[in-house]
């Protein structure tokens, strides 16, 4: 089954991990149709639930994703659209008018074909499964403006439909981690998670680096750039008011369509409160955009 969190979800009071003095402006509110669905899903874009549990789950090999069983047996044809990432948050975007590839998952475990012309206007994908499923968008420019983007994306069969994300190259090849430019290295998958409430980034969100596999790091928003947990003493590494995390240099990972999964927990500080362990999917040299909702 294509990872997915459900259930009830638990509030809680989310605290920063770092100093309020210099902030960014908080990026404008993502507006587009299925940018921030509700946890049950039900539209484009890839939003994911937080809820209360016990946590659990572990790193899967590398298995080809599986279909649900209680998914509609036919397949769809998808509608997408793409928007570019223009902040270095990864959460506010803009339309993407270059040409792009899309694929997606069929019934079968297998890839659905693309059928992106090249022109500026929505494209679509063939022989997609609906229900939970995972999309890799590429440039398809020798520009390249674009990294290899996964998402998990809910397909409704009665209107499917997708709005993707594509993470910018400029922004996630020239990050200020540390205090120093770092890029994803080549070979390595990359997670990029948005903590949201309320269409809001929420502070005060540890990424449990225990389930990830050895040599992974989390870096997270800091006023203005980002800061590994590595580097945080005498308090647990959080995020800021831009409530984004960055799980780096993942090793050991396939190239798509062999999406292996990484397992992650995560919780506020100050809380004993628990939320579910979440699935992700990765690939070698792409990034995995996840948003997750805390309501």
């Amino acid at each position: 089954m294509l990872g997915r969190a459900w259930g009830a979800v638990l509030s809680a009071a989310a605290l920063g991990c770092a100093s309020n003095d210099a902030r960014p402006p908080t990026p404008p509110d993502c507006t587009e149709p299925g940018c921030n669905p509700g946890p049950t899903g039900g539209g484009p874009g890839g939003g994911t639930g937080g809820a209360r549990d016990g946590g659990g789950g572990s790193n899967d090999a590398n298995v080809p994703p599986a279909v649900d069983a209680t998914a509609d047996a036919g397949t769809v044809t998808v509608n997408y659209t793409v928007r570019q990432t223009v902040d270095s948050w990864f959460y506010a975007t803009a339309v993407y008018v270059n040409a792009v590839t899309v694929r997606a998952v069929g019934p079968n475990g297998q890839v659905a074909p693309a059928s992106d012309a090249g022109t500026a206007v929505p494209q679509t994908v063939t022989d997609v499964a609906s229900g939970a499923n995972w999309f890799l968008v590429e440039d398809a420019t020798s520009s390249r403006r674009l990294t290899g983007t996964l998402q998990l994306v809910d397909i409704d069969p009665r209107t499917p439909s997708a709005t993707l994300r594509g993470v910018a190259t400029d922004d996630i090849s020239n990050l200020v981690v540390d205090q120093v430019v770092w890029a994803p290295p080549a070979g390595t998958a990359t997670i990029i998670l948005s903590f949201r409430r309320a269409g809001r980034g929420v502070a005060g969100v540890t990424v449990d680096r225990s389930a990830l596999p050895a040599g992974t790091t989390v870096a997270y928003d800091s006023s203005g750039m980002y800061v590994s947990d590595g580097m945080v003493i005498g308090t647990l590494p959080a995020t800021d008011v831009q409530g984004t995390a960055i799980v780096r240099e993942i090793a050991g990972a396939q190239p798509f369509p062999a999406l292996n999964s990484a397992t992650l927990r995560y919780r506020l500080t100050n809380n004993t409160s628990t939320f579910p362990a979440i699935e992700a999917k990765i690939a070698r040299d792409a990034v995995t955009w996840m948003q997750i909702d805390l309501l």
